[in-house]
């Protein structure tokens, strides 16, 4: 699976890269949400995981414009609980929030998002036909 991530959170995406990379899952971080908008067409994630804070509009349309759209994980800090609730009820599949005890966790949140997304999909297409 290929899986962008999109985050400044250098702790937790060193926890995660290595963990999705054991599991033989191809990975790209972006620091920039500019970076990760110019790519994310190209590459062509089947997961984005996204820092709530960089949840750019640009990018988030880039997103939403692809024909197969991946699942959007987004994350934030639990201290920030209420900004990331905001931010989800605009776009994202599943909200994880930081820090993660468990690579389970994470992976969990993963597979629930792609989850949503094909929900998501299959009501949007129910609805425009």
């Amino acid at each position: 699976m290929k899986v962008m991530i999109v985050d400044k959170d250098w702790r937790f995406v060193s926890q995660v890269t290595p963990f999705l990379e054991d599991k033989a899952h191809l990975v790209v971080h972006h620091t920039h949400s500019a970076d990760a908008a110019r790519q994310v067409q190209r590459w062509k994630p089947e997961v984005v995981v996204l820092a709530a804070d960089m949840a750019s509009s640009d990018l988030i349309q880039q997103i939403y414009r692809m024909a197969e759209r991946p699942a959007v994980l987004l994350t934030e800090n639990m201290d920030r609980y209420a900004y990331a609730w905001r931010v989800w009820q605009h776009c994202g599949d599943e909200l994880l929030m930081k820090p993660i005890f468990k690579y389970a966790e994470f992976h969990e949140a993963m597979l629930q998002a792609q989850v949503n997304a094909r929900i998501a999909a299959e009501h949007a297409r129910r609805k425009a036909g």
